[in-house]
């Protein structure tokens, strides 16, 4: 009897299981096709509907996973963010001088996002013009704690390489300055490339 109800209790685990994984497949799948979707018409011009075609299934498929396109745009960024800390740590961790460990971790932010344009295009999210715009209070909350995990990473090296409080502020701005101006053209006025500018700004 010991042996019949152990039998059930391993299918049982494996069926559920299996139904995680299936779960976990879709919603990738889900997530990948609202990132396309987003990529070419923004938040704003993306529609659930659309982003079920473009994943192969109903708009009903959908909300068990998801409520709306904003938590869906949440969920790209989301995924964007954590391979953001993936390549900053990999970075910081390949650096051995303690003192170069921060700025090796903004040039791996920059290199993340100067390569995927648009995962930068939808990390911008929250400025429509120069106005914030956001995704409402909570998701906003969730995005903004991911990336206060990046930028801690940087800040706790900073601090370790005796870098001032405010220096992780300004090498942040200034990778961000520089692949905005570098993927809307404005950096071929002085033709230096962007990953160059911010290498001088880091040695100094």
């Amino acid at each position: 009897m010991s042996d019949l109800s152990n039998q059930e209790s391993t299918e049982v685990n494996a069926r559920e299981r299996r139904a995680d994984h299936l779960r976990e497949a879709r919603r990738s799948l889900i997530v990948n096709a609202a990132r396309d979707v987003f990529a070419k018409e923004g938040l704003d011009g993306a529609s659930m509907r659309s982003i079920a075609r473009a994943s192969g299934c109903s708009t009903g498929a959908i909300y068990p996973y998801f409520h709306g396109k904003e938590e869906l745009y949440c969920a790209v960024l989301q995924e964007a963010l954590k391979e953001l800390q993936l390549a900053v740590t990999e970075a910081i961790e390949n650096c051995s001088l303690i003192e170069e460990q921060a700025g090796a971790g903004v040039l791996a932010f920059f290199d993340f996002y100067n390569g995927r344009p648009d995962d930068l295009s939808l990390g911008l999210y929250v400025f429509g013009g120069l106005k914030r715009v956001g995704l409402g209070r909570e998701l906003d909350g969730v995005l903004n704690q991911q990336v206060g995990g990046v930028i801690g990473l940087i800040e706790d090296r900073a601090c370790a390489g005796g870098r001032p409080p405010e220096w992780t502020a300004g090498a942040i701005a200034h990778c961000m300055g520089l692949l905005v101006m570098g993927h809307t053209g404005r950096l071929s006025h002085w033709e230096y490339e962007g990953r160059y500018l911010l290498e001088q700004f880091l040695r100094r």
